[in-house]
């Protein structure tokens, strides 16, 4: 009798043990694959961190002061950021200037102002190097939304175009355009004319021609890994097309005088009524 109890002793321990081992083995599995899963639950319900960004120099040369430039009764930069603020899509709104008056004026409309170094906010500096200059100070950021204040008839509904395509439809870069369907000619090396875009033989019409997309500067979605790698644009490429009126971007004093003649056309009413609403609370 105690020889069986024994027996059943040790086979009771042997399975005890064995189970404890398959045990042990399964827990660093199961750990693993609840890493694994949370991981990829993470992956698939992250949300980009996006910035909408301004680069807004005080220095500019064929407009002095040209971002504070006014158009009914509001500055370029302001109309730019409450076109933003009325697109509600980013995480932050970042001025980037050397400006003290630019500067208030950001703080003013609710955005968050970026000290620029005189090095990249020089005449020669790029706006790739502004750029990279902030991304050094912002490492969280994943999409930067660069928007120029020179083209006062952007609008929310183009912003949240862009921002869809930047976002959801992993577009790494997403610009604005016109289209045109402009005959276009070139130099060649011996001086000669020469058609840039078309066969002088078959001169399209326009009504067979889809015409070409032209940038006009009004914003560009760049993701980080570019702007590291120093380029504005590249990868997976979309295009945000913005109708020929609302295309103008503002460099010379004709170009202002013609943009304050549009606004009048072009804004939209509740734009006109917020300003005029905050001119009278001034007063």
């Amino acid at each position: 009798m105690t020889v069986r109890n024994s027996h059943w002793v040790a086979l009771f321990s042997q399975l005890f043990v064995l189970s404890a081992s398959v045990v042990l083995f399964m827990i660093p599995i199961y750990l693993l694959w609840s890493h694994i899963t949370y991981e990829q639950n993470h992956l698939s319900n992250y949300k980009p961190h996006v910035v909408a960004l301004i680069l807004a120099r005080g220095g500019s040369k064929g407009i002095p002061r040209k971002n504070l430039a006014v158009i009914q009764n509001t500055t370029l930069l302001r109309r730019s950021l409450d076109t933003i603020n009325d697109c509600g899509l980013f995480h932050d709104v970042w001025v980037s200037t050397d400006d003290k008056e630019i500067a208030a004026e950001a703080e003013l409309a609710g955005a968050k102002v970026f000290h620029r170094s005189a090095e990249t906010a020089s005449d020669e500096a790029t706006s790739l190097s502004a750029v990279k200059e902030f991304s050094m100070y912002h490492q969280k950021v994943d999409i930067f939304a660069i928007i120029q204040c020179t083209s006062p008839f952007m609008t929310a509904e183009y912003l949240t175009r862009a921002y869809k395509m930047a976002v959801n439809q992993k577009f790494e870069s997403v610009f604005s355009v016109t289209r045109t369907h402009k005959l276009r000619w070139k130099l060649d090396s011996e001086g000669q004319l020469q058609p840039s875009n078309f066969d002088v033989t078959k001169r399209p019409r326009r009504q067979d021609w889809d015409g070409e997309y032209v940038e006009n500067g009004m914003f560009y979605f760049t993701y980080k890994n570019l702007i590291v790698n120093n380029k504005l644009q590249g990868g997976k490429l979309g295009v945000v097309v913005i109708p020929i009126n609302r295309s103008l971007e503002i460099d010379t004093q004709f170009d202002l005088q013609a943009a304050r003649l549009l606004a009048p056309l072009l804004d939209k009413p509740k734009n006109l009524t917020n300003r005029t609403n905050e001119m009278i609370k001034k007063s």
